[in-house]
């Protein structure tokens, strides 16, 4: 509460505003920067608790189900949020269309991805009603446009007192962070950061037991071409597809990543190049007969696996990048084993 003599003095009342203002701007900004360390934190989890693949597979059914699944109203006021998060006026728009086209839940959905805290329809949309006059107040006495987020912590924190730690409105970030440090946002497989990591584990494990693993890269031939004749719209739904195809042909403990670009990777732990054969004639197969808009497409790659082809993980990336080319010079549509024995 201001003191009788700072609401007798506008100049001093303003002076004490912005420094609540600034504190809550920057204590935002240092939670948004601990966020950023998700991903480390996502590396000492797997250190300390030794993901099993099957852990991993349960892990990718789920991010699997999140993706076919229809959006919820809580999903789509997360879209919403993640538009533009520094164009306050569209992250609004935005947010009134939803609440014109939903039901009676929309507040209450709303608060709950914002700050994970559930209220009634009614407690909720009165909440929200208070936040934006509170927004315009804070901005008509400092002067400045201030965030409706940093009103809202304001709001919640410092008026009502109904959340006891700021950083409860950062939460939902926190969980985008995590699954973004995982998941390639196109394909829904893993993504490169997460493969690199993996590779390493599986090559450690393989060596600990005397047990093979192999590395599959391959990527879709000619998909510059195609991106360039019919698009990025028909090439990103090339790419979802390969994606698809790859995740339907692989064995519950393989690992499947986008690499980047038009390049795949699969770990496939437990098994030698020779072994994976059936699966690579499968996926082969698979990619060949695909239905697609503008025609067929067909990938070309490379199998090398530990301990035969290299005692590091680095080795193994290499020896089966070797052999994609190989399958490039071969005449693509083919995946070809690292020594040059051809599948």
């Amino acid at each position: 509460m201001p003191d009788p003599q700072s609401q007798q003095d506008p100049q001093a009342e303003i002076h004490r505003l912005q420094q609540i203002i600034d504190a809550y701007e920057k204590l935002t900004m240092y939670s948004r920067d601990e966020l950023l360390e998700a991903d480390r934190t996502i590396q000492a989890h797997e250190r300390v608790q030794h993901l099993s693949r099957e852990e991993i597979h349960q892990l990718h059914q789920t991010i699997d189900e999140l993706k076919a699944a229809e959006a919820t109203l809580s999903e789509r006021i997360k879209q919403a949020l993640a538009e533009d998060s520094g164009n306050e006026q569209l992250v609004l728009a935005e947010l009134e269309e939803l609440r014109r086209t939903s039901g009676e839940n929309f507040y209450t959905d709303l608060f709950r991805v914002l700050v994970h805290y559930d209220f009634t329809s009614e407690e909720a949309q009165e909440h929200w009603q208070r936040i934006l006059v509170h927004c315009e107040s804070l901005g008509q006495k400092l002067g400045r446009a201030v965030s409706f987020r940093v009103a809202m912590l304001d709001y919640f924190v410092g008026l009502n007192r109904i959340l006891k730690s700021p950083k409860m409105i950062e939460i939902a970030l926190f969980d985008e962070v995590v699954r973004s440090s995982l998941q390639d946002e196109l394909t829904g497989l893993f993504n490169r950061r997460y493969f690199d990591r993996s590779l390493t584990r599986e090559v450690n494990r393989a060596r600990r037991h005397e047990k093979a693993v192999a590395l599959l890269i391959f990527d879709i031939d000619d998909f510059k071409q195609y991106n360039d004749r019919f698009g990025h719209a028909a090439g990103d739904q090339v790419l979802r597809q390969v994606g698809k195809l790859l995740r339907e042909s692989l064995r519950g403990e393989d690992i499947p990543c986008r690499f980047g670009g038009e390049e795949f990777v699969a770990i496939l732990p437990e098994t030698t190049s020779g072994q994976a054969r059936p699966l690579i004639e499968r996926l082969l197969e698979r990619v060949a007969g695909a239905k697609l808009e503008q025609g067929a497409i067909t990938i070309s790659g490379g199998v090398a696996h530990f301990p035969e082809h290299g005692s590091e993980p680095g080795e193994i990336f290499l020896q089966a990048d070797r052999a994609l080319y190989a399958a490039k010079a071969r005449g693509k549509n083919r995946i070809c084993l690292a020594g040059e024995n051809q599948v």
